[in-house]
């Protein structure tokens, strides 16, 4: 649920002061005589009464010696983060709940918010006396759920921002302006430039969402779509694959699983964009996404594209069995998108109704490996033992082989059959 902006900051504000490793700072700070504020997300989350965000710091002085006085007071290892990023030095304090320490730019606190991307994120709270800075109007534009810039270039020193809006957008309902809009236009032609890890992060948060087509709407018009997914896209092409996972942001999407959603949409943009089974694959991957993130997408992809053909109801159909072995645990996500893309009718309703039938049924666990291949039909390991454990695993669903001594005997007649036809 999308909340609204408190009026009184100051509940959240002293819960957030007091969390412990917040309070760890402190004491930190006053030991080195360096002033400290926390500092974007977690001040804008406050606002919006969303507890227990990750929190930002923007220190006065040297962002390592904090970083590493929090490692030696036991709350989290010291991690230097901005190697390949833009802007100030960071450090991560990543212990139970990690800490970001950044070293403010321009001097003072004041001009370190007038660097940053959109205005309900130059918010700053003294961890000193609990203060809050807002010299930008974040605060207001809360209150109207507007994404509004700093500065229209501060987009364009760190393209990112661009498809941050997006992700805010969809996270948080915030609408980005029309200012925003032509910012990111303006750094589109950058987003190239940017690591594929960073953009593969914003692109997760986006999908996990429990609505994500409209931001992806907003990134297809402000011409980032295709940058983010490594795919040159005219405007057209960019708003039709937007619209695309229109489908997708129905209620029973946003009940499942964040991971479970981030999946099924990464799985529709690879059958929207059409790659073969194994570019698909490369395509995921190449996003710098979680390896099995890429690879279950490509999976669900794959099942989508290649649905069973109608079966009569009465009727054992191989092909159903077959593509819920193929399925295996992904079975409920591939059936969830098949429902959601590709022409509907009324013989495509029943085959999906179906096969949620058969991947429902309780079925026997009868365990046979290579080795029991091998053994029971005197044959070498070879390809040939795949081949036969994956078609006796159809076997196996469909109730035809209830044990070992079955599968042996079907195994059996299935090399008998070969010889004879031979």
């Amino acid at each position: 649920m999308r909340r609204s902006p408190s009026r009184d900051l100051s509940p959240m504000l002293l819960r957030l002061r007091r969390r412990g490793e917040v309070r760890s700072l402190a004491r930190v700070i006053r030991e080195l005589g360096l002033e400290a504020w926390l500092v974007g997300g977690a001040v804008r989350d406050a606002a919006l009464r969303i507890a227990d965000s990750e929190i930002d710091v923007a220190v006065s002085g040297n962002a390592e010696a904090v970083a590493r006085a929090l490692e030696s007071a036991g709350v989290g290892r010291a991690v230097f983060l901005s190697r390949d990023r833009p802007g100030p030095r960071v450090f991560r304090v990543a212990g139970r709940r990690p800490l970001d320490i950044a070293e403010i730019e321009g001097g003072s606190i004041e001009k370190d918010l007038e660097r940053r991307d959109f205005t309900v994120n130059a918010l700053a709270v003294s961890l000193a006396d609990g203060s809050l800075r807002d010299p930008f109007g974040g605060l207001a534009d809360l209150g109207r759920r507007r994404l509004r810039p700093v500065r229209a270039s501060n987009l364009l020193d760190d393209p990112l921002r661009a498809l941050r809006a997006a992700r805010l957008y969809a996270t948080l309902g915030l609408v980005p302006d029309r200012q925003t809009l032509g910012a990111a236009r303006a750094a589109a032609s950058r987003l190239g430039s940017v690591a594929a890890e960073r953009i593969g992060g914003e692109l997760s948060r986006i999908l996990e969402s429990p609505r994500a087509a409209e931001a992806l709407r907003w990134a297809a018009g402000a011409g980032i779509l295709g940058p983010t997914l490594g795919v040159p896209l005219a405007s057209d092409e960019a708003a039709k694959l937007a619209r695309s996972l229109a489908a997708l942001d129905d209620p029973a999407t946003a009940r499942l699983p964040a991971s479970t959603r981030r999946r099924i949409r990464l799985a529709a943009l690879a059958l929207s964009l059409r790659p073969e089974a194994g570019d698909a694959r490369t395509w995921l991957l190449g996003r710098r996404l979680p390896r099995r993130d890429a690879e279950d997408a490509a999976r669900l992809a794959e099942l989508v594209r290649r649905p069973p053909p109608p079966w009569p109801e009465r009727k054992l159909s191989r092909e159903a069995w077959r593509w819920i072995v193929d399925a295996g645990p992904l079975a409920g996500e591939a059936l969830h998108l098949l429902e959601r893309s590709g022409r509907r009718s009324k013989r495509r309703s029943r085959t999906i109704a179906r096969l949620r039938r058969l991947a429902s049924r309780k079925r026997r666990r009868v365990v046979v490996g290579g080795g029991d291949v091998m053994e029971w039909l005197g044959v070498p390991a070879g390809p040939q033992i795949g081949r036969l454990l994956s078609e006796l695993a159809v076997e196996i669903a469909s109730g035809q082989v209830k044990n070992r001594r079955d599968a042996r005997n079907w195994l059996t007649g299935q090399v008998q059959k070969r010889a004879g036809a031979l």
